[in-house]
């Protein structure tokens, strides 16, 4: 018999691809700041082709339309073959940075690369994380979570 701890551990999904570096306490005061930092903490990630034209295509992305989530976080993403399967850095940012052509003030921002052959797993990546995030509450503790650990555990 499997241990039902075990079970629901399994079980459970997580909108988090393993290996997703998360930095909490970062200091910027630019979109452009918050993206080119998120990029490289994703440069030695072996699915990453050219870290710069990920930063360049989520720029465009940022130019045609910001994806704002509410609540102080954002979604900056874009397609591209600079990928070779999804990739996702997580930042939370020490002040609200301005995103935006209405400077909306952000602290958390879940960063996205995708290729082209993995839609369907970024869409469902991105509806599990806006279920965790439409709670205030777990918004208000990944803000206060006092380390990485805490962080991911209120991702689950």
């Amino acid at each position: 018999m499997v241990p039902t701890a075990w079970l629901n551990a399994f079980m459970r999904e997580t909108p988090i691809p393993e290996g997703t570096p998360v930095l909490l306490g970062l200091d910027a005061s630019t979109e452009h700041d918050v993206i080119g930092r998120m990029i490289h903490m994703l440069t030695s990630r072996v699915e990453v082709r050219d870290p710069q034209e990920l930063q360049r295509a989520v720029l465009e992305r940022q130019k045609l339309q910001t994806p704002l989530l509410g609540s102080g976080i954002a979604l900056p993403h874009a397609r591209t073959a600079a990928v070779t399967n999804m990739v996702m850095a997580i930042a939370r940012c020490r002040e609200p940075v301005p995103f935006g052509p209405d400077k909306v003030p952000i602290r958390l921002v879940f960063l996205y690369g995708i290729p082209t052959h993995c839609i369907s797993r970024y869409l469902a990546s991105v509806a599990q994380l806006s279920r965790v995030l439409k709670n205030p509450t777990t918004i208000e503790a990944l803000l206060a979570a006092p380390d990485e650990a805490d962080f991911r555990n209120l991702l689950l």
